[in-house]
C-alpha cells in the first residue's frame, strides 16, 4: 500500500471539478493505495466561489435576493461534500510554501485532473507542478489528465510550464492539444488519458447517484457560462421531444420559464439527474462525460467557428466524443431531427469508454510502480 497525495482543485464550487477529484481518489483507495487529496485551497479560489457577488442594475439585485436561498444552500452542499465526502487532508492550506511541511509524508504524489496546469487561472498556484518539493525527494511525481484549457501561452508561461513538467516521472494529459504545450518534452514520454470521472465504473456512480424527486421523463439542460455553443434550443427541443426541462444553472432569463430549477443540487443529486434523464442537452465536458456513462440520449454543442472563437476550450468535448466515437452528438448551429436526436446507439461507445479506461488504469498502476 501507497500513501499517495492529490492535487487538483478540489475546492472550486463546481460539479466538474469536485466529482472528478472524488474519482481520481475513489479509483486509488480501489487500486489498494491510503489516499488524502491535499487541501490546498487558495483565497483567490475562495472568492471566487463566495455567497456574496457585485450585482448590476435593480433587476439583478433583485434576481440575486430571489436566488440567496438556493445560493446558500447550493454553497452548503458543495461545502459538505468537500470536507466530509473528499478524503482531504485536515490541514487547509491556502499557498504553495505551506506543503513544504508534509513533503516527506507521502510515496506518491498525483496531479489532476481539471485546468490544473493553467498557469492563467486566477487560482493557480505553482504546488499544481510540485513546486513545494526538493529536488532530491524520492516521492514519485505524477501527473493523471491535467488540463492546460487552452493549447497557446505566451513564450514565457510555455516556458515555465516546459520547466516545471520536466521534474515529472509520468505525465499524461486530458486533451491532445496538452501535447502541443509540452514541446520541450518528447511526444511519446505523453499519454493521454481519460477524466477521472470515466476512468471510475459507472456501477460506482450508480450508487453515488441521489435519485431525483422529478415523476416525469426530463431533458436535462445542464450549460457553463465561460464555455461556448447555442443555449438557446432549450424550448426547440422540450417541443421536438415532449419532456420536461430541468436546468442545474441559474440565468435571469429563465426565472419566467415552466422549467424544473434543480439550482441547489448537491454533488450526488447532480449525478442522479443524469442518471434519470431522458435526454442531455450540455455545453459542458463532465455533462457530455456523465451522458455517455449513463448512456444518454444527448448533444454537446460547441462554438460555430472553431478557428476564431476566442478563448476556445472545446477541444476536451471534441477530442473524447471523437475518442469514442460519438462526434456526431456535437452540435454547432442546426439541430438534428427528432430521429436522429432519439437514436443514439451507445454499442461501440460503451466499447470504447471501456478500452480508454483500460489504457488509462495501465497508466496509472504503471506510473505507481
Amino acid at each position: 500500500m501507497k500513501k499517495i497525495g492529490t492535487l487538483t482543485y478540489h475546492g472550486s464550487h463546481n460539479y466538474g471539478s469536485v466529482l472528478q477529484a472524488y474519482a481520481l481518489a475513489k479509483q486509488l483507495e480501489l487500486m489498494g493505495n491510503d489516499v488524502k487529496i491535499l487541501n490546498l485551497r487558495p483565497q483567490a479560489q475562495k472568492q471566487m466561489y463566495a455567497l456574496k457577488r457585485p450585482s448590476g442594475n435593480m433587476i439583478h439585485k433583485a434576481f440575486d435576493v430571489m436566488m440567496q436561498g438556493k445560493r446558500q444552500k447550493r454553497f452548503n452542499e458543495f461545502e459538505r461534500f468537500i470536507n466530509h465526502v473528499l478524503p482531504v487532508t485536515d490541514t487547509e492550506y491556502t499557498e504553495t510554501e505551506q506543503l513544504k511541511a508534509i513533503q516527506n509524508e507521502y510515496d506518491a504524489f498525483v496531479c489532476g485532473s481539471d485546468q490544473i496546469w493553467n498557469p492563467v487561472c486566477p487560482d493557480f498556484e505553482p504546488a499544481y507542478y510540485l513546486q513545494f518539493l526538493d529536488k532530491d525527494n524520492s516521492a514519485k511525481r505524477i501527473a493523471y489528465a491535467p488540463s492546460f484549457g487552452k493549447h497557446e501561452f505566451d513564450e514565457k508561461t510555455t516556458k515555465q510550464i516546459n520547466t516545471w513538467a520536466k521534474d515529472f516521472d509520468s505525465i499524461s494529459v486530458r486533451e491532445l492539444k496538452g501535447k502541443t504545450v509540452l514541446h520541450e518534452i518528447a511526444e511519446e514520454k505523453i499519454s493521454v488519458v481519460c477524466d477521472p470521472v470515466v476512468l471510475l465504473e459507472k456501477n460506482h456512480w450508480d450508487d453515488f447517484a441521489v435519485q431525483p424527486d422529478i415523476k416525469e421523463p426530463y431533458m436535462l439542460v445542464y450549460f457553463l457560462e465561460n464555455n461556448h455553443g447555442r443555449k438557446d434550443f432549450v424550448d426547440t427541443l422540450a417541443k421536438m421531444l415532449g419532456l420536461k426541462v430541468v436546468v442545474l444553472t441559474e440565468y435571469l432569463r429563465d426565472m419566467t420559464k415552466p422549467y424544473i430549477k434543480k439550482y441547489d443540487a448537491s454533488p450526488e443529486e447532480f449525478v442522479g439527474l443524469f442518471k434519470n434523464a431522458s435526454f442531455v442537452y450540455t455545453n459542458s465536458f463532465h455533462g457530455t462525460a456523465f451522458a455517455s456513462i449513463f448512456g444518454k440520449p444527448f448533444i454537446t454543442v460547441i462554438a460555430p467557428d472553431q478557428q476564431n472563437a476566442q478563448n476556445n476550450n472545446d477541444s476536451r468535448k471534441i477530442d473524447y466524443l471523437t475518442k469514442i466515437g460519438l462526434e456526431s452528438r456535437l452540435v454547432q448551429n442546426e439541430l438534428p431531427s427528432k430521429e436522429e436526436l432519439l437514436q443514439c446507439d451507445f454499442s461501440l461507445a460503451s466499447r470504447q469508454i471501456k478500452t480508454f479506461q483500460e489504457a488509462s488504469l495501465q497508466y496509472l498502476m504503471h506510473a505507481l510502480q
